[in-house]
């Protein structure tokens, strides 16, 4: 659980290139959590990324699954 009033570096803060390190991070991560194809490690992959994002001071993250 995020503290409140907890001291981050913001996205804002940071340099675009971490920033875009750290999207990447986040991307290929979520990619390979859906390629288990387990709901299980999806759900909590989203969670940890989820709350790393809200640590940086974003919104956190939403996974939408489309069916062909």
């Amino acid at each position: 659980m995020i503290e409140n009033n907890l001291k981050t570096v913001g996205i804002g803060q940071m340099h675009p290139m971490q920033v875009t390190a750290l999207m990447e991070v986040i991307e290929n991560t979520m990619r390979l959590a859906i390629m288990t194809d387990d709901d299980d490690i999806i759900e909590e992959v989203t969670h940890h990324v989820n709350n790393m994002i809200q640590l940086f001071g974003g919104l956190g993250v939403k996974v939408d699954c489309l069916e062909d």
